[in-house]
């Protein structure tokens, strides 16, 4: 998404970009050009959650005006027209895109950040800044978006799960400093539920997760209840079950090996586990 690419597009179109990859978030890159200093107005047919890496410039939009330095971050729905003006010299702007109808995050789904990012109704949604991420906190941000960019490049048949969990990864982070006293609570078990995604396929205890994060077991179940109203088990069992359903989606694998990636002990405990759940949600 350079900015001499899309400087003349009124609407940027969801074909475009999610044509046949299956992915829930891809990553562009926005940065200023010698030739011009301003993106004309635009929508898109998909959401975009925007982050200034550096520099700074202003964004346009229905609201008004809003300058934008290092580090602000921002979401963009459909049909919400908007551009970019004064761009400086070393200015990089990162945007990802991704579908707000289909929400990653379960234990996002109540606070404010999340309904941002995730609105019932679009016609609501405001572009103003949510956020600013701190200067030392950019680089391990920026790994984790650069992540989802490489996996968007390969070809691999599990790239899809691997873009969905650094999605996850990357919203958490962005949780952490948004303008939300709701959000901060998420920030507070972000490793844990960043080790919890990225070890589904392994056996996981209480103690890891107070390994991860330094806290005590009970302090750690007191969290998980006041942020994701589940205790950490619970919530492992259902991040598995998302999962399995995400692998099984694909027919590619058997029952018996998505079990296996996903830490259950039996393609039939998956199954009942898969069953259990089909009946609660009835």
């Amino acid at each position: 998404m350079a900015i001499r690419q899309i400087r003349h597009l009124e609407r940027l179109l969801d074909i475009t970009y999610f044509k046949e990859n299956g992915l829930s978030c891809v990553v562009r890159t926005m940065c200023y050009s010698p030739v011009t200093e301003f993106v004309a107005m635009h929508d898109h047919e998909f959401s975009e959650l925007v982050v200034v890496a550096s520099g700074h410039l202003k964004h346009i939009h229905a609201g008004g005006t809003t300058k934008l330095r290092q580090g602000d971050f921002f979401v963009v729905h459909p049909g919400k027209r908007h551009g970019y003006a004064e761009l400086v010299k070393g200015t990089t702007v990162y945007n990802l895109l991704y579908h707000a109808k289909e929400p990653p995050l379960e234990l996002m789904n109540d606070c404010a950040f999340a309904n941002a990012l995730f609105p019932d109704d679009n016609a609501t949604c405001s572009s103003e800044v949510l956020g600013r991420v701190p200067r030392r906190e950019m680089p391990h941000l920026l790994s984790l978006v650069k992540a989802i960019r490489r996996e968007e490049d390969t070809d691999r048949p599990s790239r899809h799960i691997s873009c969905a969990t650094l999605f996850k990864a990357v919203l958490i982070e962005f949780s952490r400093w948004a303008n939300d006293s709701e959000a901060s609570s998420l920030s507070m078990i972000q490793k844990e539920i960043y080790f919890i995604a990225t070890n589904l396929g392994r056996k996981i205890v209480l103690e890891d997760l107070c390994a991860v994060s330094g806290r005590s077991a009970s302090s750690i179940n007191r969290l998980f209840h006041k942020t994701v109203g589940k205790s950490p088990i619970d919530y492992v069992i259902s991040q598995r079950l998302v999962k399995a359903e995400e692998l099984l989606a694909d027919k590619e694998m058997s029952l018996e090996k998505v079990a296996e990636q996903t830490g259950f002990c039996s393609a039939s405990h998956l199954s009942h586990m898969l069953h259990a759940k089909q009946i609660r949600q009835v």
